[in-house]
């Protein structure tokens, strides 16, 4: 089971090491490109943990309320550790940027919307359980990580655009988070290690991931990715339980 959470924590992030350098700023980011890939993997170890071994188990349930706890806990420690380096780009913040604020919304929106088409998906029991927990831990911890940690230090040690020739493309970091929150929700290993990758999840959280991300940089603060988030996982469990 160790090997099977280290291969799982680590196999996203790693697949995605030689993107990342190839966008970093220069050779003098390969500290914080590292310090990005340890972040992660602790990360998600904390995150698993508690699933395969039962003894760490805070609060029992159908969900991985105490994996949560631990993600969220550690991602608020590292946000305190790293204030200064982060502060670029602090988005642990309910302060929005006003510009930016109507279209993020609107694309928030639309984004949530599509979370009623899970209604088409295959029914699952209703449980008050897991409506409370897509509703609040999922949001808040992946937010705090991939949004308010992760994307931060890629914006701090990435090039700001994707160019190809003479043409600038969106942000690599903005796309390598929606990649990677992609691959945290397409990919798995089995007890058996056999390595198992569902195409359909992979593709919609990475797109998800990246609309998110985009909301993120427009308005400076996680708190409308939060409250997306935490809607669409709630609309999407709920769609499937009503059926």
């Amino acid at each position: 089971m160790i090997l099977k959470i280290l291969l799982e924590s680590a196999v996203p992030v790693l697949i995605l090491l030689p993107i990342t350098f190839i966008f970093a700023k220069d050779k003098n980011q390969i500290k914080t490109i590292g310090l990005f890939v340890l972040i992660f993997i602790c990360y998600q170890i904390l995150l698993k943990i508690p699933l395969e071994y039962k003894e760490f188990q805070i609060i029992s349930g159908k969900r991985n309320w105490t994996g949560k706890l631990f993600g969220i806990s550690f991602g608020l420690l590292t946000y305190l550790l790293l204030y200064h380096k982060l502060k670029p780009f602090n988005f642990l913040r309910f302060k929005q940027d006003k510009k930016a604020l109507l279209k993020t919304i609107l694309v928030s929106s639309i984004l949530i919307c599509t979370a009623f088409f899970s209604y088409f998906d295959t029914r699952i029991d209703f449980n008050i359980e897991i409506l409370a927990f897509q509703l609040t831990m999922p949001g808040i911890d992946e937010e705090i990580m991939f949004r308010g940690i992760l994307l931060a230090l890629l914006l701090i040690c990435l090039q700001d655009k994707i160019r190809i020739k003479e043409k600038t493309f969106g942000n690599p970091g903005i796309l390598i988070i929606g990649i990677l929150f992609g691959l945290v929700h397409g990919f798995s290993i089995t007890d058996g290690l056999e390595w198992k990758f569902e195409f359909y999840p992979f593709i919609w959280t990475s797109v998800s991931g990246y609309i998110l991300s985009w909301i993120t940089v427009e308005t400076k603060s996680i708190l409308l990715p939060i409250l997306s988030h935490n809607m669409i996982n709630f609309i999407q469990t709920l769609m499937k339980m009503i059926k």
